[in-house]
């Protein structure tokens, strides 16, 4: 397996002159660049275009109402996959009490071709050492061929890269005309989407029910508002749904509910 370096080249300074003002005190304590080693596969039917670009991203998606925050994106050029490519970050920006994903994309111009459509934690919370991260295939073809994703019952099985384990899962259903309804756990919604090539965005404000339940069926009420509202886009791979941020991070997993 291949080891790539970011196509990046840093100006670097005599190790005597860094000393010599160390020592003066003219110098600020330098942060610490560290490496992280990052497992770059392709998921099963998906190929790499000639001499592709490949970007890798380090994300802190800690505050579930707010975007990822980029610290780290640097691109490579591969020419084969799987392949390790190192990623380097500032140390000094990692809490541990944070959560971090690695996230990839390759692209063509401004045509993203492949990209990982889930959540891969890195750094922190018994993350592997080694992350691997899966690039999925774009549908490349017209709004009129892409995969239908209206007149089908969705149930949530994630939600921002966490599994449910529950019997009564939330769903979701979105209609031709981009009316949508939702079951969020305990109460029951309804909105508008527009949904596009790839796209789709939930028009603001939801209209939905106030029953109380349970802490944790009111928690799952709250964590599907929102990813709904952090999504942009979406992917579907045969009868599994992915929502995606601004990112290209998986912020909800949804599958095909049997009839």
């Amino acid at each position: 397996m291949r080891i790539f370096r970011p196509l990046v080249r840093q100006a670097l300074r005599p190790a005597g002159v860094i000393a010599l003002l160390a020592s003066l005190g003219g110098m600020p304590a330098m942060a610490e660049t560290v490496d992280l080693p990052v497992v770059v596969r392709l998921a099963e039917g998906a190929s790499l275009p000639p001499e592709a670009l490949l970007e890798v991203e380090l994300l802190d998606v800690s505050r579930a109402d707010a975007p990822a925050e980029v610290l780290s994106s640097h691109r490579y050029r591969i020419e084969v996959l799987p392949a390790i490519v190192k990623l380097p970050y500032d140390d000094a920006q990692i809490d541990d009490r944070m959560s971090y994903v690695v996230a990839g994309k390759v692209r063509e111009g401004e045509t993203v071709l492949l990209r990982t459509t889930t959540a891969f934690p890195a750094i922190t919370r018994d993350a592997p050492a080694r992350p691997e991260i899966v690039l999925e295939q774009m549908a490349s073809a017209p709004v009129a061929d892409m995969p239908r994703i209206t007149g089908i019952e969705w149930a949530a099985f994630e939600i921002g890269g966490r599994m449910l384990v529950t019997e009564d899962p939330p769903s979701m259903a979105f209609n031709d005309d981009g009316g949508f309804s939702m079951y969020g756990g305990c109460n029951r919604f309804s909105g508008r989407a527009e949904i596009g090539d790839g796209t789709l965005t939930i028009v603001q404000p939801l209209a939905g029910t106030r029953r109380a339940c349970p802490e944790p069926r009111m928690k799952l009420d709250q964590d599907m508002v929102a990813a709904l509202e952090q999504a942009t886009g979406y992917v579907r791979n045969g009868k599994n749904l992915s929502l995606t941020n601004a990112s290209g991070v998986t912020v909800l997993r949804l599958t095909e509910r049997p009839e």
